[in-house]
């Protein structure tokens, strides 16, 4: 649906921006400004469909609030200078209820969504380690935060919008995936061994 790809390809902007608010290279009230605009657009697109939909559709589009409460959340956070705990433990909430889509979406036979969805949980687990519990992650965060805007928002939002969801389109996303877990698993070990190696 070209609305909600709309929605995955701002979210996907916001999650870049953000990305680079972690690596010290855009000003965090700059990106609060899009993730602000962003959580509207994708709070107006979320309740549009709901009010729309089938019941048996608005499970899925319900999803998409998700992500717009979180730009929300980090674009006043932001914007504001508060306390980005609310925004971790929002986030682990975030999390678990991502790994309840992956389920549905196993058992639905929608594998890549799943492993989508579990790409998520796993990003949003980051934000609560990083914000909720005040753990030295950014660098990691960062890195996930930045491909995955690319690998799971951006670029299927370009190839919906454009009709070019084709079969050689899943073996390259799968293939980019592949990739992904191997990179963020190495990242995430040579962050341990500087640690041990500093300590």
């Amino acid at each position: 649906m070209s609305v909600g790809n709309i929605s995955l390809l701002f979210g996907g902007v916001a999650l870049f921006l953000n990305s680079l608010v972690l690596f010290g290279k855009v000003d965090v009230k700059s990106a609060g400004v899009f993730s602000l605009f962003t959580g509207l657009l994708q709070t107006f697109i979320a309740t549009w469909l709901v009010i729309n939909a089938s019941p048996s559709e608005v499970f899925g589009f319900a999803s998409i609030y998700l992500f717009a409460f979180t730009y929300l959340y980090v674009g006043v956070t932001f914007l504001f200078d508060l306390d980005g705990r609310g925004v971790g433990w929002f986030s682990l909430f975030v999390s678990i209820s991502a790994v309840f889509y992956a389920t549905i979406s196993f058992t639905t036979g929608d594998v890549m969504g799943a492993v989508t969805w579990l790409f998520w949980s796993f990003l949003w687990g980051l934000f609560y380690v990083g914000m909720g519990l005040g753990r030295q992650i950014d660098g990691l965060t960062a890195r996930v935060a930045f491909v995955l805007a690319w690998l799971t928002l951006i670029v299927p939002a370009l190839f919906g919008l454009a009709n070019l969801m084709t079969p050689l389109y899943d073996v390259i996303w799968w293939a980019a995936s592949g990739t992904t877990v191997l990179y963020i698993g190495f990242t995430m070990w040579r962050g341990r061994r500087v640690l041990e190696v500093t300590q």
